[in-house]
């Protein structure tokens, strides 16, 4: 696992971010249209708050969406530099998130998985999460309960 220092983007990263989620889902758009894609600069802008990025020294390496929602704190458009897959990287971001949704109290994460990526499918459920019901025609729900309920 590379180290990395992970933290709230800020509005100044919002380009930076962007090129990285479209550099890693724009492949993926031969076969289908990630929604990923739908963030831009301004997008990210308006509600930087919301992303987590990880740095390894001053290389933006990865970053994450992430908000509360009526399913559990929901996580989205997670991305990680080419270079740096296989390294921690996306596990270290999605904890992170997990430790905010405890931090405003709520106990149960989810993100919507593509069907056909396996890939994607095997890492989220090496973490401890479960596919609960099909989310839209291609994709199913995965969450997972976290930190100690009292």
């Amino acid at each position: 696992m590379i180290p990395v220092r992970i933290r709230q983007a800020r509005d100044t990263d919002a380009t930076a971010v962007a090129e990285l989620v479209h550099a890693v889902y724009r492949p993926f758009a031969a076969t289908f249209r990630p929604a990923a894609l739908r963030w831009s600069s301004e997008t990210v802008r308006a509600c930087s708050s919301s992303w987590l990025t990880a740095h390894a020294g001053d290389e933006l390496v990865g970053v994450v969406h992430h908000t509360p929602d009526p399913e559990g704190h929901t996580l989205d458009a997670l991305a990680v530099a080419t270079l740096q897959r296989r390294n921690g990287v996306g596990t270290q971001l999605v904890v992170a998130v997990e430790e905010r949704a405890l931090a405003l109290d709520t106990h149960r994460m989810a993100v919507a998985v593509r069907d056909s990526l396996t890939a994607n499918i095997a890492f989220f459920t090496a973490l401890g999460y479960r596919p609960t019901r099909p989310f839209t025609p291609s994709h199913h729900l995965f969450v997972k309960e976290i930190g100690a309920r009292e």
